[in-house]
């Protein structure tokens, strides 16, 4: 497989954990559980039930790194990776943004903003570096066992 296919696929990395996240929180809300097991699920439901916000601007922000992806260096793609969950942010932010917008005034507007993007921008750091360290620890595992061709470098031409 070539970097940027893995790249490619890498991107759907988010919305697998979010398909293994649910199924990880449904079996224990449907029956009653103890109060650690809860303190566990936590994390995991904020995740499930943050794709209502982090949806658009995710599938946004893959579709424009598909297309980006193309032709470039393992380097520049691994920087991309890195780079993403703060773009996501941009994103989440712009996205919070609009859905303050219909605040009655100003400085409810601006409560509502901080509150929100404070929240909404720890949590998306945050599961976005866990995307993108899974990803790259996959990307290193496959790399190691040579399912992943290294690259290789373009002959210098001799002008």
């Amino acid at each position: 497989m070539k970097p940027q296919t893995y790249f490619r696929l890498a991107l759907f990395t988010p919305y697998i954990l979010w398909g293994v996240g649910l199924l990880a929180a449904l079996p224990p809300s449907l029956i009653e559980t103890t109060e650690s097991w809860n303190i566990v699920l936590a994390p995991v439901m904020f995740y499930v039930i943050g794709i209502i916000l982090w949806f658009v601007p995710y599938t946004i922000l893959a579709i424009g790194l598909w297309i980006w992806s193309k032709n470039r260096t393992i380097t520049s793609l691994r920087n991309a990776a890195l780079v993403s969950p703060l773009l996501f942010l941009a994103l989440i932010l712009i996205e919070t943004v609009l859905i303050s917008l219909p605040a009655d005034s100003v400085g409810e507007f601006m409560q509502e903003l901080l509150g929100q993007t404070l929240m909404l921008g720890v949590l998306s750091l945050v599961f976005g570096y866990l995307c993108v360290g899974i990803a790259l620890g996959i990307f290193k595992f496959l790399q190691a066992k040579n399912h992943i061709s290294q690259e290789t470098s373009l002959p210098l031409s001799a002008d």
